[in-house]
């Protein structure tokens, strides 16, 4: 069966390369959209939440969700998740 962002499981683990940095809070979309187009991120490294786009998710695995790279500093300057920030997006999972 495909593996799709809307289906995701909160708690699923997050990696880039072979680090896990983290597990999924949630998935949202924008508006009355059905396709996920965030990933929020409870970012172990920062002990904060990242909205971390849809395109910046390489593959879904059986261990989990795969950003691309490999460098966590890569993610260092995306501000800590605050959803009264982000008015036209819901949550789908």
């Amino acid at each position: 069966m495909t593996r799709l962002l809307e289906n995701l499981e909160p708690g699923t683990p997050v990696y880039l390369g072979d680090r896990r940095v983290g597990s999924v809070r949630a998935v949202y979309a924008e508006g009355a959209a059905r396709l996920a187009e965030y990933v929020c991120v409870d970012w172990t490294d920062r002990g904060t939440e990242l909205l971390v786009p849809t395109k910046d998710v390489l593959s879904l695995e059986d261990k989990g969700v795969i950003l691309m790279g490999d460098d966590p500093r890569a993610y260092a300057d995306i501000p800590a998740f605050d959803e009264a920030s982000y008015p036209t997006i819901r949550k789908i999972v």
